[in-house]
């Protein structure tokens, strides 16, 4: 097993911590370590999520043609560039 050292300033945090440990019979590294799988496993699972249009609405798009540069910027660089060109 190897060891991580997590560093707490908050004097106050710790004790709290430590309690709430206690209280539910746990360890700090076991708290820590199954909210870490957690944030991972959620990350996961967003990454998996299914962006798929409704079929009727792909069906309406069907035939619009999206220049390939478009389709592949992410959107806050496309929201900016339309921002930036307004005006002009």
């Amino acid at each position: 097993m190897e060891k991580i050292t997590l560093s707490l300033r908050n004097a106050s945090l710790k004790k709290q911590i430590k309690r709430y440990a206690e209280k539910r019979g746990l360890t700090i590294s076991g708290i820590v370590e199954n909210y870490l799988q957690n944030l991972i496993k959620a990350e996961q699972q967003s990454l998996k999520k299914n962006y798929e249009l409704p079929g009727e609405l792909d069906a309406l798009l069907d035939g619009i043609e999206v220049n390939e540069n478009l389709q592949t910027k992410e959107y806050k660089s496309l929201r900016d560039e339309m921002h930036a060109n307004r005006g002009k």
